[in-house]
């Protein structure tokens, strides 16, 4: 059968498919020519092309399990308030017994203060990341207190931002952490709205009647409540959002990682109610690489 195609390549880097039966001519290169013009909006596009391309390479090893046999937890406890007609938050010196009590458990070195203003916090969380953490194989900040949905407040209600908190603890400001888990638990209020007992809110009260690896690499952070909403507690339990993380790791730790141990936290919470309906979900931000496991002394 004769050829219905004839096909003459001259030039060529890559494969050629042609049909059947087709007749295919390769002019073999000649020595010394130039390679053919190719127009400047392609050149120009094969340029870009080169310039963006952002190889990607995988790190070595696939364990993802990572054990924390030690720690250093920071908890700031703001409990007064003086602008406050409810000047003190109850219950939130239960949330640090219980706190204290658990980390004992994990072989946590605990540090807690009492009422810092907006300034104080800063200063504090300033110090803290400037400490050499190369002995700890963990970093916990628990802040309990009032706040909003991007914020924390101090007792001087000045704001102070989430962001502002954990950057000071990225790779850059504090060396000593990187590739360590950074876990941060807010119990506090994101904002006014509720989620329809006696029990009282972390913003307005209740009435009677919730390198190296990237810079952000290896942060959980918590939050009590879901965005814009509020967090609760009460007297003798403490928030409803530690007293369940106390619970939980402390029930679970032995054998459950971190994220699946916030899972269960979630869903303790989510049962939770007061005689008026009120509901609570907390939720997190999760940049871990690995399934964080405490080493719990009971273990």
């Amino acid at each position: 059968m004769s050829s219905k195609f004839k096909v003459h390549v001259a030039d060529c880097s890559g494969a050629v498919v042609i049909g059947d039966h087709a007749n295919l001519t390769v002019e073999a290169p000649v020595a010394g020519a130039r390679p053919p013009h190719r127009p400047v909006r392609e050149q120009a596009a094969a340029a870009t092309t080169t310039s963006t391309h952002v190889p990607c390479q995988e790190s070595s090893g696939d364990d993802i399990n990572y054990k924390a046999k030690s720690g250093y937890c920071l908890v700031i406890n703001n409990y007064i308030f003086p602008r406050r007609d409810d000047v003190e938050r109850t219950g939130s010196s239960d949330d640090v017994r219980n706190l204290t009590s658990l980390f004992n458990d994990f072989n946590f070195r605990h540090v807690v203060e009492d009422n810092q203003t907006g300034s104080q916090m800063i200063k504090l969380l300033q110090t803290t990341a400037e400490k050499d953490f190369s002995r700890y194989d963990c970093f916990v900040c628990v802040i309990l207190s009032h706040g909003k949905k991007d914020g924390i407040y101090g007792t001087d209600e000045e704001l102070i931002k989430i962001e502002a908190i954990t950057s000071l603890f990225r790779r850059n400001e504090c060396p000593s952490l990187e590739g360590k888990p950074k876990i941060f638990l807010f119990q506090a209020c994101r904002g006014s709205r509720r989620d329809t007992v006696p029990v009282e809110s972390d913003s307005d009260p209740i009435p009677l009647s919730s390198s190296s690896l990237p810079a952000d690499a290896d942060f959980l952070i918590c939050f009590a409540s879901a965005p814009d909403h509020e967090s609760y507690r009460q007297a003798h339990l403490g928030s409803w959002f530690i007293s369940s993380v106390v619970d939980v790791f402390k029930e679970y730790a032995e054998r459950e990682h971190l994220m699946d141990m916030m899972l269960r936290v979630n869903n303790r919470v989510a049962g939770f109610y007061s005689k008026e309906g009120l509901k609570q979900i907390p939720c997190q931000v999760c940049m871990l690489r690995k399934r964080v496991f405490f080493d719990p002394k009971y273990s």
